[in-house]
């Protein structure tokens, strides 16, 4: 190693400030060098090459000087050999003195924090303790008081859906008749300037009839700009000509339209979309159950648009339709034809838009022709079996645009429009149906329109066929597959709403003035809200009646009720048993509850939560 270095003995001795013949009895083996001086001839050597010795070195170096300490057998070297030993212990000794204060400074440190939570987390439990006693009394305290202010709110949230369907049909009748009295005033201005400049009777009837043709321009002039958009040449449809094929049912007009308190805000705003095309309600989108007049509303619309202006374009499709005919443009390379179909319209009507969901790029087409028509200003229709919030796997671009303009609802019928329709069926249809037995089919078929309509043409194809009156023992025969399951107490078909008030509080046991009455605490409550929604399923009442039974309340808590149950049957297993429970008690059948429901879980009676 010393050679490495290129240096004298003496000069080394000199830079290392020790003795030249020790070190050069070190360097020709005559005597063993003490470690240090190995260790700074190491350091020397490894700085002159430009590279630190490493740690694996340096060890594997004093094993070596060990070595040969341990064999020279001379007592001086012996003696180097334990110094060297005493000072590598002493060494540890001193590294172990401060780790082990280090440790002893940590686990006092650990200690005190550990100490410091126990008393947080002591302090936390009393304080848990104290709020949870407060919050107890408070609860007891005002649990009166929140049945009152719960009972107010419901009737203050009925009040303000009672004023916003009056304000939505008060501000379309007012466009109506604003654009009437101006007609009349154009009409009345007319008669005095031709009153002013009449001379013969001949000059006066032909500038009548010219005051008729003013008005009827004027008319149709006021039609055209309430409605949002000017269809120029309304006779003439030279420049605007209508779709070929609009695929509209003539069938499916208003006037054939049976209006019910269940419909008859969507038949309201569906007229107003027709008198006035993207200018009422813009876009309006339709919801309901299956077969219960949304596609009649939207073919209602083309048609009666079609008899306004003659002019207009109308074009209705179904989703699938849409589907269809944009996967075959696509194949057949005739996109640019499909986007004009639907994009050059005043008015798209488009049915059942739920059917759109997961299919991205139809979805995709359809948005982009949606942004043309409404930018343009067109009117724009659309159905479905549920709300846009609920489309869950529609585009959520297309589901907020659902949402611009009127979003409404069509319930399945009541009893008195279920009959109505089955009379208006039966008079279109020249059907030989007595009342009663229109009366008793519905009075058993609740929700769907089409199998009220099916009904009544099958009963009477069977006693035209078999040449045999129709009565309701032959109805009720004809249709039994129909009526499997429905509860039936006497001749009309009818559960009495006593009935059910009575069963119901037996189930709960809850006394019968407490469930007709509105006290009685969260028991009572539940039991009310079940006996509503089973006296609105299994009997023939309006809603009306049936709050007359608890104690005078609105329709409007009965419906509430009604939502409310079938809500929590979808939701909970326990609401759903009860539910069936019950409808089997009333009617001694098997019943289930006319409502689909996923699976579900179990639960108390009583402790669901409902509010009434």
């Amino acid at each position: 190693m010393f050679d490495g270095l290129r240096v004298s003995v003496r000069r080394y001795a000199a830079r290392r400030h020790r003795d030249a013949g020790s070190v050069s009895r070190y360097l020709n083996r005559t005597r063993i060098p003490p470690w240090e001086f190995v260790s700074d001839l190491m350091h020397d050597v490894a700085e002159e090459q430009g590279a630190a010795p490493t740690p694996e070195a340096m060890e594997l170096l004093r094993q070596l000087h060990r070595k040969a300490l341990a064999v020279s057998g001379s007592t001086a070297q012996k003696l180097q050999l334990l110094e060297d030993q005493l000072a590598d212990a002493d060494r540890e000794v001193r590294r172990s003195a401060v780790r082990e204060r280090a440790l002893t400074d940590a686990l006092l440190d650990a200690q005190h924090r550990a100490a410091d939570l126990e008393v947080q987390i002591g302090q936390l439990h009393a304080d848990h303790d104290r709020d949870r006693s407060e919050t107890r009394s408070a609860l007891q305290l005002h649990e009166d008081q929140l049945g009152d202010l719960r009972d107010e709110r419901a009737e203050l949230l009925a009040q303000v859906e009672i004023l916003e369907e009056e304000l939505r049909e008060a501000h379309t009748l007012r466009l109506r008749a604003e654009a009437r009295c101006e007609v009349l005033e154009r009409q009345l201005d007319a008669i005095d300037n031709l009153t002013e400049r009449t001379d013969t009777p001949e000059r006066g009837e032909a500038r009548q009839g010219q005051v008729e043709d003013e008005a009827v321009s004027a008319e149709e002039t006021l039609l055209q700009k309430v409605g949002g958009e000017y269809f120029e040449n309304r006779v003439s449809t030279s420049r605007h000509a209508p779709v070929s094929n609009p695929r509209l049912n003539s069938k499916y007009l208003f006037e054939t339209f049976v209006v019910g308190a269940s419909n008859h805000f969507a038949h309201a705003a569906a007229v107003a979309a027709a008198e006035a095309p993207a200018k009422a309600y813009n876009p309006l989108f339709i919801y309901g159950e299956s077969g219960i007049g949304k596609t009649h509303l939207l073919h209602g619309i083309g048609n009666y648009a079609r008899s306004l202006y003659p002019g207009v374009k109308v074009q209705c499709v179904s989703s699938e339709e849409f589907t269809n005919e944009f996967i075959n443009s696509i194949r057949d390379g005739k996109t640019d034809a499909f986007r004009n179909r639907y994009r050059d319209v005043d008015i798209l009507l488009v049915d059942d838009v739920q059917f759109l969901s997961d299919k991205e790029v139809t979805q995709e087409e359809f948005f982009h022709t949606f942004n043309t028509l409404h930018n343009a200003n067109k009117q724009i229709v659309l159905s479905s079996d549920r709300p846009p919030k609920q489309l869950l796997t529609v585009d959520e671009r297309l589901r907020k645009r659902f949402e611009w303009g009127l979003v409404t609802d069509i319930k399945p019928p009541e009893l008195e429009t279920r009959i109505a329709i089955l009379r208006k069926k039966a008079m279109r249809e020249q059907l030989n149906a007595p009342v009663e037995v229109l009366e008793f089919i519905a009075a058993r078929i609740r929700r769907s329109i089409r199998e009220l309509e099916g009904a009544v043409l099958r009963v009477a194809a069977f006693a035209a066929l078999n040449r045999r009156e129709v009565d309701i023992e032959l109805t009720n025969s004809v249709l039994s597959d129909m009526f499997s399951g429905v509860a039936v107490s006497d001749p009309q078909g009818a559960v009495t709403g006593d009935l059910v008030i009575e069963l119901t509080g037996d189930y709960f046991g809850v006394a019968d003035e407490l469930l007709r009455g509105r006290d009685g605490g969260r028991v009572a409550t539940v039991a009310r809200q079940m006996a509503m929604y089973l006296c609105r399923e299994l009997t023939s009442h309006s809603a009306t009646e049936i709050g007359s039974l608890f104690d005078g309340r609105e329709r409007t808590a009965v419906d509430r009720a009604q939502r409310r149950i079938r809500e929590l049957m979808k939701q909970q297993g326990t609401v759903y048993e009860q539910v069936t429970e019950l409808t089997q008690s009333i009617t001694g059948s098997s019943l289930n509850p006319a409502v689909e429901v996923n699976a579900v879980s179990g639960g108390d009676r009583v402790d669901q939560g409902l509010e009434l």
